[in-house]
């Protein structure tokens, strides 16, 4: 009998667990299947028992989440017949569609199930987030509040349902930036995902699930590194898609034809460019207006904010050019900076500058 763990969560965290001398899916699919192929040839008077036919050991085998891709419908379906095909002493499957799942724990109820354990923000991340937001996210300290306010639930054990959050605004107010800042401050990289892509019906496989190697929203779920989530540009999906986040918004879980997984105590963060909370409800429709726990509205920038963001960014940029600007070049500059309506704005301002004094002093004569 192989010992068998089933774990649920990113590569990093998955290749801790497995030997380092191991077999991969892809290495065995590849050698079972050349040998399926070769002819066995019997000369009349040799006993059978001469033929090479004894199964091969593997010590530790080892199926991570991108290989079920790369292998035929077959293998999935029958992945037990699979395993028959050699002895193993530890088998270790990363992220297995259901069709693989179902199947190894009907046959080997003592399967292990491992979760990552992702982290969960805390009241001294709260308290991260009230001393450092206005240093990072400049012009926006009325957002910061009604972040603090609606993140305080995660810290309770007895919630354990993800905190879904719409940020809505201008573009270049910070919306991405404070996801990016939440997930810095949590200790874990952004899981990201661009909605202006979802468009089409690739995208309604991608969703919805479609064949076992196709790309899917759900193993994307599972392989994430974050229990942070940006869902960017959410306005920009088409509204066909967005009951494929009833349940997820509601209970954290999101399931499609080859994958099923609960997101919990996970921040949930979606952007939009709408300009008011009517605008919102007319475009999303009520019910997936309903399942935000917080919807927040991120301010046109002020002229302090505007001089304020200005001026951290040529901070930043002067070690990335290696060089100052004169005087009088940040004096215009600092003028122009009020006539910009976002940082994009500025910060290409700013860049534009630099690159331009820095390319004149390397083509001078």
């Amino acid at each position: 009998m192989s010992n068998i763990v089933i774990y649920y969560g990113s590569k990093n965290e998955f290749y801790k667990i497995i030997p380092t001398d191991h077999r991969t899916l892809t290495d065995l699919v590849y050698e079972i299947d050349k040998d399926s192929k070769s002819y066995v040839i019997h000369i009349q008077g040799q006993n059978e028992n001469d033929n090479n036919d004894e199964r091969v050991f593997v010590e530790n085998f080892v199926a991570s989440s991108d290989e079920y891709a790369g292998v035929r419908e077959h293998v999935i379906i029958n992945f037990n017949n699979f395993l028959s095909k050699f002895d193993s002493k530890n088998i270790y499957l990363h992220n297995p569609p259901l069709q693989i799942s179902d199947q190894i724990i009907r046959l080997h109820p003592n399967t292990e199930i491992v979760y990552q354990d992702y982290c969960l923000i805390t009241l001294d991340h709260l308290k991260i987030i009230n001393s450092k937001y206005d240093l990072k996210i400049i012009g926006q300290s009325s957002v910061k509040f009604e972040l603090l306010q609606a993140l305080f639930p995660l810290t309770l054990d007895d919630r354990i349902r993800p905190v879904v959050l719409l940020l809505y605004g201008n573009s270049g107010l910070g919306k991405t930036e404070t996801a990016k800042f939440i997930a810095e401050v949590v200790g874990e990289p952004l899981f990201r995902k661009q909605f202006s892509m979802f468009q089409n019906n690739q995208f309604s496989t991608y969703l919805f699930g479609g064949a076992h190697y196709e790309k899917s929203f759900a193993k994307d779920l599972l392989d994430r590194e974050s229990n942070v989530l940006l869902l960017d540009e959410f306005d920009k999906a088409h509204s066909s898609f967005h009951s494929a986040f009833y349940q997820l918004f509601d209970e954290g879980v999101y399931e499609d034809q080859n994958y099923s997984l609960r997101l919990e105590k996970s921040i949930i963060i979606c952007t939009s460019n709408y300009n008011d909370l009517n605008e919102i409800e007319e475009h999303l429709g009520s019910a997936i207006y309903n399942r935000f726990d917080k919807i927040v509205h991120f301010n046109d920038l002020n002229d302090e904010a505007k001089q304020k963001i200005g001026e951290q960014i040529y901070e930043s940029l002067i070690e990335v050019y290696e060089n100052r600007l004169s005087e009088s070049i940040i004096q215009r500059l600092s003028s122009s900076y009020v006539e910009c309506d976002n940082v994009r704005e500025i910060k290409h301002l700013i860049e534009d500058s630099f690159a331009l004094h820095a390319v004149l002093e390397n083509i001078k004569e």
